[in-house]
């Protein structure tokens, strides 16, 4: 194949999508973003949802932009996004209903009922999911409680990266890292659990024919492609369609060691990548997760409160008057006391609060502790809070998997707060290795390069971004 080769990699969060233009020379792959734009869940009264027509939109723009560039050459595109989350399709190819988003409050306190038609241990024994209130068998078991017609109609149960990829090409399949957050899915199998659907309520049938990443899914559809304007020659591959695992897949692991990781963004997902499930009682007792990566690797690993913390205090300053940008609250936090203000990050009141200072504020004065009451109070709290909650995960998990791991590889936006990289050192005593900034994107792209046939895998991928980007290294201060 000649060089260079291009592919477009979007990535899709809960507060942005971006198009990024992914160029690899045969030794390095350079990002270029060709677009951007902001995304949140909407509130209707009490319900959450996601723009996902706004979205697909945003997508088109993209990839006129792209092609722009390109001067009309071909290139492969591949869409990587949140997990859990997902649309039904009806039998004339039409989304159903508006996607809700995971924030929405509909499953709270339905784990109970699910469990007396399905038992939690026999849920955990074949899916290894961890127990979260917005799984995606929970939301359509609260789906099926609120509005049982609609499965009479659906024919097929999308994810967010397969929704997108059905709008661009047409063609309904389930990529398999992101069908693996569904608590569905059997990882031991690397295949889907229908029994655990249909013990809940849920008609299998709804399923598709699952892809791994890597695979290509088609050429753009004919009318999406003459509509947009678009030449021919532009395909769509199945990426690591959940971001994680798009994440991970660029993560520079060494060889030598053995690492955990830590994608930190909205989310803070904590773990590391094993060649088969765990899921002892033990794990099950611990709460960790079981996910598909790329390569077949397991991504075992927890979900912990992220960056989410700090983006709604911004929103919230920003509402006020406050122009503070990311570095401002990183200095802000910097210069503040360490160690002072210690909290639970976890709490659910931090799941989709209208104010979150507030909320951060309210879990101290009810305990009758000081509050933190500056900005850079606030955001030193939340830095030493999540730092913790990862030393303790941490520990967990080697006791856990029986494997004591030699140093963690920080991934994701989250690399940018160096505070965080190095407070989370020292409270794991462990050696950070933090970057790419770009995880998720460069992953989501050495995926297309191996459907190419460029990047023979994932350790090929791996030595293609340790050429391709610096990486910063923490040791333990303190500990």
């Amino acid at each position: 194949m000649e060089m260079p080769v291009h592919c477009l990699a979007f990535d899709l969060g809960s507060s942005g999508g971006r198009a990024t233009l992914g160029t690899y020379d045969g030794e390095r792959l350079s990002l270029e973003t060709v677009h951007s734009f902001e995304r949140r869940p909407v509130r209707i009264g009490s319900r959450w949802y996601w723009e996902i027509l706004y979205d697909l939109e945003e997508i088109r723009k993209g990839l006129v932009k792209a092609s722009a560039k390109l001067n009309g050459r071909p290139f492969t595109v591949g869409i990587d996004t949140w997990g859990v989350d997902y649309g039904l399709i009806d039998r004339t190819g039409d989304l159903m209903a508006p996607v809700h988003s995971y924030r929405d409050p509909r499953t709270e306190g339905l784990y109970d009922e699910l469990f007396e038609l399905v038992p939690k241990g026999e849920i955990y024994g074949r899916t290894g999911i961890m127990f979260i209130q917005f799984n995606t068998l929970l939301q359509l078991y609260a789906h099926r409680k609120e509005k049982p017609w609609i499965f009479d109609e659906a024919e097929s149960l999308l994810f967010p990266p397969d929704l997108f990829s059905y709008f661009l090409t047409g063609r309904k399949v389930n990529e398999m890292t992101i069908a693996s957050t569904s608590q569905f899915f059997d990882p031991s199998v690397r295949d889907w659990a229908p029994d655990i659907m249909e013990k809940a309520g849920i008609p299998s049938r709804l399923l598709c024919p699952l892809v791994t990443p890597g695979t290509f899914i088609g050429p753009l559809d004919e009318g999406f492609r003459q509509a947009s304007g678009l030449p021919s020659g532009i395909s769509v591959v199945a990426v690591g369609g959940h971001d994680t695992a798009s994440a991970l897949a660029a993560a520079p692991f060494d060889s030598e060691g053995r690492s955990a990781f830590i994608s930190l963004g909205t989310w803070s997902l904590l773990g590391m990548e094993l060649d088969r499930p765990e899921l002892s009682p033990k794990s099950m007792e611990m709460n960790f997760t079981n996910e598909m990566g790329v390569g077949g690797k397991v991504v075992y690993h927890k979900i912990i409160a992220g960056l989410w913390l700090i983006q709604e205090c911004r929103r919230c300053w920003r509402e006020r008057g406050s122009n503070l940008s990311y570095d401002d609250i990183h200095e802000a936090a910097q210069s503040a006391t360490p160690g002072r203000f210690l909290f639970d990050p976890d709490d659910p009141r931090f799941m989709s609060p209208d104010n979150m200072p507030e909320a951060i504020a309210s879990w101290f004065t009810e305990r009758g502790l000081v509050a933190p009451g500056t900005v850079g109070d606030f955001a030193r709290s939340i830095y030493d809070s999540l730092a913790s909650r990862y030393g303790d995960t941490l520990r967990d998990m080697e006791t856990t998997v029986g494997i004591e791991v030699d140093r963690v590889n920080i991934v994701g936006g989250g690399t940018k707060a160096s505070l965080l990289c190095q407070l989370t050192s020292d409270s794991t005593g462990k050696t950070v290795i933090a970057g790419p900034v770009e995880a998720t994107t460069m992953g989501n792209l050495l995926c297309q390069l191996q459907a190419l046939g460029v990047v023979s895998g994932l350790d090929e991928g791996r030595d293609v971004i340790r050429r391709s980007c610096e990486l910063c290294r923490y040791e333990p201060k303190r500990h």
